[in-house]
């Protein structure tokens, strides 16, 4: 015949018991009726002996306790109104674990809903482009320029003979005539790549009076220069009768 076994709720420490005991008979934590909670606490005790389970030291501290507090109960009334409640430092203990207790059991909670939550992926954000209006160092202009120069000498087409007179001659293009051409590309459109300001240009005398022309009107605020993230952009502004006192000008 098998041997009849018992299933005996542990409890995480004395306090544990005794909380679980208080909210058993339904009696307020402040006013501890000790003789039944110290009852049914050493109750308990024995049946752990009995079942060969081990008695931490704890427990027997709290019984010894419970014990005490039960014999100072058990005074005549005129002794006692002499002294504060014996149930008093046991009380504040029983509260604090009671605090500590439900917040355990809350985070518990909320971390099994947790279980349930899936987020998706952090992705990077993407770089913001840069402001319209922020001006661009002279630096990227002539960098940007010196690119222009480049692929202009890289798909010009071997020079014939006849034109050699005209390149040995100084050829001589005034900025205030290449303020004019920009004003002239410019018309019906809000703005140009900065590449496409030189893309009819031949001469490098014509490239570089241009590029100078686009200095000069940055300059006075009649063209702005920025940087859209995929190269630079031009826009003008303003009439070009209006720019006077250029260099060359008659």
């Amino acid at each position: 015949m098998e041997a009849v076994t018992f299933k005996l709720q542990m409890f995480e420490g004395p306090l544990d018991l005794l909380l679980h005991l208080i909210q058993k008979n339904k009696v307020s934590i402040y006013d501890i009726p000790i003789t039944t909670i110290t009852e049914q606490y050493m109750e308990y005790i024995d049946m752990m002996n009995e079942l060969d389970l081990e008695v931490t030291g704890e427990f027997l501290v709290v019984a010894a306790q419970l014990l005490y507090i039960k014999s100072k109960m058990l005074l005549p009334q005129e002794e006692k109104e002499e002294e504060e409640d014996p149930r008093a430092e046991l009380i504040d203990r029983l509260v604090e674990y009671a605090k500590y207790k439900g917040a355990v059991e809350y985070l518990d909670d909320n971390q099994g809903h947790a279980n349930y939550l899936f987020f998706k992926e952090t992705q990077p954000l993407p770089e913001a482009p840069p402001q319209p209006n922020e001006p661009v160092p002279l630096s990227k202009l002539l960098e940007a320029f010196a690119g222009v120069l480049e692929r202009n000498r890289q798909k010009s087409a071997p020079l014939k003979m006849a034109a050699m007179e005209t390149i040995v001659k100084r050829e001589t293009v005034s900025v205030r005539s290449r303020i004019h051409y920009l004003y002239t590309i410019f018309k019906g459109k809000d703005r140009l790549q900065f590449e496409e300001i030189f893309e009819t240009i031949v001469t490098k005398a014509e490239a570089v009076s241009t590029f100078l022309a686009v200095l000069e009107l940055a300059r006075r605020g009649k063209m702005k220069v920025y940087d859209s993230g995929g190269g630079l952009l031009c826009e003008i502004s303003g009439d070009e009768n209006d720019i006077t006192g250029i260099a060359g000008d008659d």
